[in-house]
């Protein structure tokens, strides 16, 4: 059941906490929408809206939603969504540090089984955040805490026939490294993402790594 568990979190789209935004939004912008895509876990597309608030004690705050979904062989029932929150924490000028924190809810389903997970991931951005240009680093982890998982007969035909049904606590971690680059426009950026990618105990995973090409508008 374990690797069953394993196996979900590998083929899933990606759904880590991650804002796009890697330029200084224009002041007088409140709201972007995003659109990025490439190889992160699969072939995806993933799209992003986030809203800036003004709450005085933490500096940059945007509250942001996502949607991740495979492109390469297109399935509504390969998902991901997480809904979260991104503040700077530390500034000096242009370099700051920022921490992302977003509830995930991800979903999967094969010829072997069908599973929805929910867990948390956590993203540290670090690096300079100018109204331009930008780079930065980011190191981010994952853990879906359940996972509800239903095999079907063919698995129990070919694999196990008494599998359980139901809720597994602790099915899987994740985590990656890398750099995030772009430049802004007016009122839309262009940014790139690469970098590496392993379980949550840092062991390697296939793909090992994420490339992805995307952009934002702001109003």
């Amino acid at each position: 059941m374990r690797a069953i568990a394993l196996g979900f979190a590998l083929v899933l789209v990606s759904g880590r906490a991650l804002a796009q935004e890697v330029t200084q939004p224009p002041e007088a912008a409140r709201q972007t929408v995003g659109l990025e895509a490439g190889l992160d876990n699969a072939i995806i597309a993933r799209l992003t809206y986030a809203h800036r608030l003004d709450l005085g004690v933490l500096r940059d705050v945007r509250v942001y939603a996502r949607s991740t979904m495979p492109v390469a062989t297109p399935d509504l029932r390969d998902w991901s969504l997480d809904a979260g929150l991104r503040a700077t924490v530390i500034a000096w000028g242009d370099l700051r540090i920022a921490f992302l924190v977003a509830p995930v809810m991800k979903s999967t389903s094969n010829d072997l089984f069908s599973a929805v997970g929910l867990g948390l991931g956590e993203t540290m951005l670090f690096g300079y955040e100018g109204a331009r240009w930008g780079l930065s680093g980011e190191i981010a982890y994952e853990e879906l805490f359940t996972t509800h998982v239903r095999h079907s007969d063919l698995y129990r035909q070919v694999g196990h026939a008494g599998a359980r049904d139901g809720w597994y606590a602790f099915s899987s971690t994740t985590a990656h490294g890398g750099l995030r680059g772009g430049a802004r426009i007016g009122a839309f950026e262009i940014v790139a993402r690469a970098g590496i990618n392993t379980t949550g105990e840092l062991h390697s995973v296939i793909p090992p790594f994420y490339a992805t090409l995307g952009t934002t508008y702001g109003f």
